[in-house]
């Protein structure tokens, strides 16, 4: 019964809170067809996106089997495919050039021990880096250092990773102007996961 109220909602703001296993990527399908369907929205004013590269091909595949050729005019990926995209059109608002690359986890490490030399635990260290930046937590002085450099050495290579894709989309949309017209793009905008 909860998965049909999410699923069968009126058109507007909706969370859905459930623990793995409980369907919660089914209900975000479901709801996209019924907003297509029923609510006769146009497909090509709906965007979904998920976490990861593999939950965003499931997205993809099921939404294809069922919604059929509708599905491929859904705007659909991974939150930092998302991000990126919105970058590459309007990131010169916020000081990102067009033309950027992206920097993965097997790049952010390689950099790492470029910079530091090889060392077990630069995972770890990327993750403080992700702390320092999303909820502020301090960095020691070595880590503030390592940081410093680390920013460097992709700044001048004009290389993002998947950080500062989302940390820059969000100021972006804290512009006015941009975040209307952005938000103009889609009448529905769902996330699988966050």
């Amino acid at each position: 019964r909860a998965q049909r109220d999410a699923i069968e909602a009126p058109a507007g703001p909706l969370l859905v809170l459930a623990g793995p296993g409980a369907g919660k990527t089914y209900c975000l399908i479901e709801r996209i067809r019924f907003l297509i369907e029923e609510l006769h929205c146009d497909p090509a004013r709906i965007c979904a996106f998920t976490f990861t590269n593999k939950a965003a091909g499931e997205i993809a595949h099921r939404l294809g089997h069922r919604l059929g050729p509708a599905a491929s005019r859904i705007t659909r990926g991974t939150i930092h495919a998302f991000c990126a995209e919105l970058l590459r059109e309007l990131g010169p608002l916020v000081g990102i050039e067009r033309g950027f690359g992206i920097a993965d986890e097997d790049y952010q490490l390689s950099v790492l021990r470029r910079i530091e030399g090889p060392r077990r635990w630069h995972r770890y260290t990327l993750n403080r880096f992700s702390a320092y930046r999303f909820r502020g937590l301090p960095l020691l002085h070595d880590d503030s250092r390592l940081f410093a450099q680390y920013e460097r050495f992709l700044a001048t290579r004009k290389v993002l990773d998947f950080d500062t894709l989302v940390i820059s989309a969000a100021s972006l949309l804290e512009t006015a102007g941009e975040n209307a017209r952005v938000h103009e793009r889609w009448d529905a905008i769902l996330v699988d996961e966050f």
